[in-house]
Parts: C-alpha cells; sequence; structure tokens
C-alpha cells in the first residue's frame, strides 16, 4: 500500500470520530443566549505521520487553534482513548481560539468559559497571564476545558499515559 493511500485511509477512519467530537464542542453553550464556538468550525484536521515522534504522541493542535493533526497509529486506538485525545485537542483549539476567555486553575482541574474580558483591569491582567503560562497549564487548560465541555473528567491510562475518560490520574507536570 502507498503511504499516500494509507494516510488517506487513516483520515476516512477518523473523520466520522473528529465530526463527532467538534459537533459535541461546537453544541456546547456556556450559559443561556451563548451563540457557541463558531471559529471551531474553521479547524481542521490532517493526518500526519511526523506527528507520532514518541511512544505516547499521536496529535497535536497548531498555536492558532485552526489545524490538528492526527497520527495514522490513532486509527489502531480503542475508542475510549482516541476520542478523549481528540477531546483534549479539540480543548486547545478552544483555548487558542478564544484566547484568555476560559478561566482555568495553575493546575488541573475544570474550566470556566468567562468571555472577553480584556476591557477590564482583572481581564488584562488574567490575559498577560494567559500569554505567559507554562507548557504544563497549557496542558491542563486542554485537559479543563475538554471536561467542561464533554462533562467527563479527562484522565491519563496505562504504560503510555494516554487520555482516558475511564478512571486514570490528573495529567502529572512535566507529561510530554
Amino acid at each position: 500500500m502507498s503511504p499516500n493511500l494509507a494516510l488517506e485511509i487513516a483520515g476516512a477512519v477518523l473523520q466520522p470520530h473528529f465530526d463527532a467530537v467538534r459537533d459535541a464542542f461546537l453544541a456546547y453553550r456556556p450559559s443561556a443566549g451563548h451563540a457557541g464556538f463558531a471559529k471551531l468550525k474553521k479547524t481542521r484536521f490532517v493526518v500526519d505521520p511526523k506527528i507520532r515522534d514518541s511512544v505516547r504522541h499521536f496529535a497535536a493542535c497548531r498555536d492558532d487553534g485552526l489545524l490538528i493533526l492526527f497520527a495514522p497509529e490513532c486509527v489502531d486506538l480503542p475508542d475510549t482513548t482516541l476520542v478523549p485525545i481528540m477531546a483534549h485537542e479539540c480543548g486547545h483549539a478552544l483555548d487558542h481560539l478564544y484566547p484568555g476567555e476560559w478561566m482555568v486553575g495553575a493546575g488541573p482541574g475544570k474550566a470556566k468559559w468567562i468571555g472577553d474580558q480584556s476591557e477590564s483591569k482583572p481581564g488584562r491582567r488574567w490575559k498577560r497571564f494567559w500569554r505567559e503560562r507554562s507548557r504544563d497549564q497549557i496542558e491542563w487548560a486542554a485537559d479543563g476545558i475538554a471536561e467542561t465541555v464533554t462533562g467527563q473528567k479527562l484522565g491519563y491510562c496505562g504504560a503510555c499515559m494516554l487520555q482516558c475518560f475511564s478512571g486514570g490520574v490528573e495529567r502529572p507536570a512535566g507529561l510530554r
């Protein structure tokens, strides 16, 4: 099988899963009357074999939130791992598409939608904190947003510490 055909097949297998997860994020409304997260409609995914640069690295989200990359090996993951990974990446996408508009603590925890607060002094401080977050805080934010949207806490399971909805532990600091 040619490499391009293998990538096309992986994309065809992953597309319905990605669409379902993204649709769940698009349907989420943080408050009555909130219009939703229309910017996420522009986020697309690409299957890219270069993403798999370590045993636990299956996906990544670009810093503008408009592109999520998946390793072709994602097709071999059980849905109980694949869907939480996709939810985590959609969490990154919302975090980047709506910068500083999700309130997340300095560690693991559920995220809260606060919207654009940049006109207030506390809002400007929060935006500055958002820009200066550590790598761990960025990862915890993606988990917190995914938990808020899906209603399911993301855990990390197995020897490779991959995302799961069924148990596991909170994402440890330094996990890459």
